[in-house]
């Protein structure tokens, strides 16, 4: 899994130098690495750190370093979870103790971060500038954000079908299901637009509306199964010739993620149009395809349809 490592050269006003200290923003973990033998050198214990939880993280040694490990999830540890228009970042205070501490003495507080961009269609060379306490910290940026789309066999989504292409009768349901791989539920994906063209391209112009502004542009012909409720959207929409020819047809969804936990991410539909005042970030378009009209009565059939995209 990528990740990106961090290395920080920290002061104290209370401690000689902390050198050399890591962090390393992975996809489902947060881990920062202390030098044994800086931190021995200084007076300070490598092995007694705890994080703002007490005998919460998980900790390894490996190549002269000890490693603190903390799930990339809101309250682990005693995470803090904030959220901007860009990132999800979490953030947490490491302490150590000094050698030999037989009685009540304030540790050392090693602040740091890890931002993860939920706009998966954006450079990570964005400048974060975090406030932190006067002793320092570290910071980093995870990976991004991964999602995929499939067309399904039922309306249950349980069968998938296989990647490839797939050629199915003018007017089945057909069955598409978004999944976004992220560990934190505060999460939750919605679906913005959704929509078919006749070529493998999400920015071609000519393009026949399925779902706009997270709304169904028509209920008779499209249902939004699941959308701001978890990682997971789903929905179905009828199969028809959407430019009144017979010709490959193509299925784009763009996406956003929203923070549960300070709105209702649960699109309403009710009116003729759906306006967004939830703070939420785009996730790069996804495509499945191609899906072909089966139009002669005693053609073969080929089920091997749904390309899964990764982002």
């Amino acid at each position: 899994m990528p990740f990106h490592l961090v290395t920080l050269h920290l002061s104290s006003v209370e401690r000689p130098p902390l050198q050399t200290s890591q962090l390393i923003c992975g996809h489902d973990k947060l881990q920062v690495g202390l030098d044994v033998a800086t931190m021995t050198s200084v007076g300070l214990n490598p092995f007694s750190g705890n994080l703002a939880a007490h005998n919460c993280s998980w900790v390894r040694v490996h190549n002269g370093e000890v490693w603190y490990e903390v799930e990339a999830q809101a309250g682990a540890c005693g995470n803090i979870l904030r959220t901007n228009h860009t990132h999800a970042i979490y953030s947490n205070s490491l302490f150590i103790y000094p050698a030999n501490n037989t009685s009540f003495t304030v540790p050392v507080s090693l602040p740091f971060l890890c931002a993860y961009p939920l706009n998966t269609s954006t450079s990570l060379n964005v400048a974060i500038r975090p406030l932190l306490p006067v002793g320092g910290g570290l910071s980093g940026a995870g990976t991004k954000a991964r999602a995929s789309m499939s067309l399904f066999r039922n309306s249950n989504f349980t069968e998938a079908y296989p990647s490839g292409g797939v050629i199915l009768p003018l007017g089945l349901p057909l069955y598409v299901g978004v999944s976004v791989e992220e560990n934190d539920t505060s999460f939750a994906a919605v679906l913005e637009d959704c929509y078919a063209t006749h070529t493998s391209s999400p920015n071609d112009p000519l393009r026949y509306l399925l779902i706009q502004n997270k709304c169904p542009t028509d209920r008779r012909q499209v249902s939004i199964v699941e959308s701001g409720s978890s990682l997971q959207a789903r929905f179905s929409a009828l199969f028809f010739l959407f430019q009144g020819t017979y010709q490959d047809v193509y299925l784009h969804c763009s996406l956003t993620l929203c923070d549960r936990r300070n709105f209702n991410c649960v699109p309403s539909c009710t009116g003729r149009a759906y306006r967004s005042v939830i703070s939420s970030v785009p996730v790069k378009p996804l495509t499945i395809g191609p899906i072909t009209c089966e139009y002669e009565i005693q053609s073969d059939i080929r089920i091997d349809a749904s390309t899964q995209l990764t982002i």
